[in-house]
């Protein structure tokens, strides 16, 4: 006979399944003996049962079938089994997406389902109203829901940092990425020659000019120039770290830059649940007008990276105005999309 909850995973994600697991037991009230979950004790496959015998009947008539969808998920045969089983009998599936893997990883597979980000909590109040109405649960009060699921999210932080991404691609996405190495490495080839030739071109030169001059000239470039551009990238390094700790989507991270540089920056209404997400986590306002939340102690960082950075480009402009002179591929600019795109995703 079928349980009345099966947590579908991959092995590799045990230990997030646990924390699944705990919260629909002990935050919604689901019986221990109505959950199924394989990769743990006491949930999983009695001893002396057949493991697919015992997976095909639990597949039966669960009320609902509860999909954590990570990378590893996509790379199991049984993981993929197991939602090919639950769209076939039309169980109801509740998906819960586990970054990185992003809604475009997802679509085709799912073909239109509305899946929950594992970090969104207001969700998992509909998994808890479906329960409600399918299983017989034990009383559970709501201050100890909201208190189950707050831990819950906590908890999930330091394990979605251990998520792996996929070890396979598409063959498609192989012979693209195949296509692109050998552009590439022609790419590389004719640089080199290139380089091969201008080397030439400065000794002929050097041979021309007054050598001291020129010994001046190369020793002030390889110091000077080269620390202030080395203190640029710590600088930059810094920003994308500070960036990085908000664990905020792209186009929210576009959005705080361009605010911060007073660049023209639209919200799309695609974008909604990202920057609803990153106004729950308090990295911005979510008022009539989307726009930064730089007054919290999370932003504080961020800010405070991004001021430094641009004191040093004051400070140092002539000297980066110089290197862009003599380097038209440098990119020396953060008030840019360049630069972002350069040094910061």
């Amino acid at each position: 006979m079928s349980k009345s909850v099966f947590v579908s995973h991959a092995v590799k994600d045990k230990k997030i399944a646990a924390e699944i697991v705990d919260l629909i037991e002990q935050g919604i009230g689901v019986p221990e003996a109505e959950i199924f979950c394989s990769s743990l004790d006491g949930y999983g496959i009695p001893t002396g049962k057949t493991f697919v015998t015992y997976m095909k009947e639990q597949m039966l008539e669960p009320k609902v079938v509860i999909l954590l969808l990570s990378p590893s998920y996509f790379e199991s045969k049984f993981c993929l089994s197991e939602l090919g089983a639950a769209w076939v009998k039309s169980h109801f599936i509740f998906p819960i997406l586990v970054p990185p893997l992003g809604y475009e990883d997802v679509k085709d597979v799912l073909l239109g389902t509305q899946v929950s980000k594992i970090t969104d909590d207001i969700k998992y109040n509909e998994l808890r109203d479906y329960l409600d109405k399918e299983v017989a649960l034990e009383t559970k009060s709501t201050t100890k829901w909201d208190t189950k699921r707050r831990h819950f999210l906590k908890n999930i932080e330091p394990l979605l940092l251990d998520v792996a991404g996929p070890t396979t691609v598409p063959a498609a996405k192989f012979k693209e990425m195949e296509a692109k190495l050998v552009e590439a490495q022609d790419e590389l080839d004719a640089y080199e020659q290139e380089i091969t030739i201008l080397k030439k071109q400065l000794a002929d030169t050097e041979s021309l000019k007054d050598r001291q001059a020129v010994a001046a000239l190369k020793a002030e470039y390889n110091a000077d120039n080269k620390e202030v551009l080395s203190n640029l990238h710590e600088h930059a390094n810094a920003v994308r770290t500070a960036l990085s700790a908000l664990r905020v989507y792209r186009v929210v991270e576009m959005m705080l830059l361009s605010d911060h540089y007073g660049k023209p920056y639209t919200v799309s209404i695609g974008d909604r649940e990202e920057f609803e997400e990153a106004a729950r986590r308090g990295i911005v306002i979510a008022d009539e007008y989307t726009q930064p939340n730089w007054a919290s102690q999370k932003m504080r960082k961020l800010h405070n990276t991004l001021r430094e950075l641009g004191s040093f480009v004051t400070a140092e402009a002539k000297t980066l105005e110089e290197i862009a002179d003599m380097d038209d591929d440098a990119i020396v600019e953060p008030s840019t999309q360049d630069f972002w795109e350069a040094h910061y995703f």
